[in-house]
């Protein structure tokens, strides 16, 4: 059975449980069930909502009601527009504190990368006082950096943990 949602003002209807959504500083909004008990809180940058959900039994998660509420009120509908054109693709990924051993293998596993059909280039940075650090590539296309997922590196080859990985359309170059 399809949920049924609306959106009307500050009021967020998910099937018959109804919440209100009301500002609670910059940026952030609380969200109430229908008899004024609070659920929690949301918070808006950009386009990505971000839930503090106090975790009440029977009531939806913060996050739907958020997105929700975010996407009448906040998110304009995007037109299909010609998206610009790419000249590759960015990926960053964070890495936390590594082991010698661990460089060692992500120098090698960098090397082998930078061989591999499509990249174009392949950085590594390192904050020494806090150990945080972040590997950077530059790919001519999406496709050639999913088929990366495919390959085997050489033994002793091997990328650090990720703590976070995002990919970024490079629509200018230097």
């Amino acid at each position: 059975m399809a949920v049924k949602t609306s959106v009307d003002g500050n009021r967020v209807t998910i099937d018959d449980y109804i919440y209100t959504v009301t500002p609670a500083g910059p940026g952030q909004y609380a969200v109430a069930d229908e008899f004024g008990g609070r659920l929690g809180y949301f918070t808006v940058r950009g386009r990505v909502v971000t839930p503090d959900d106090y975790g009440v039994q029977g009531a939806h998660p913060v996050l739907q009601i958020g997105k929700l509420w975010a996407a009448a009120h906040l998110f304009k509908p995007t037109e299909k527009a010609a998206a610009p054109a790419t000249k590759g693709l960015c990926r960053i990924a964070t890495h936390e504190r590594a082991s010698e051993a661990d460089l060692e293998k992500a120098r090698a596993y960098r090397a082998w990368m930078k061989k591999q059909p499509g990249c174009k280039a392949s950085y590594f940075v390192l904050d020494p006082a806090t150990g945080k650090g972040m590997s950077i590539s530059i790919w001519e296309t999406r496709e050639h950096l999913n088929a990366l997922r495919e390959m085997r590196p050489p033994e002793g080859a091997t990328p650090l943990q990720s703590t976070s990985v995002e990919s970024f359309p490079i629509v200018e170059e230097p």
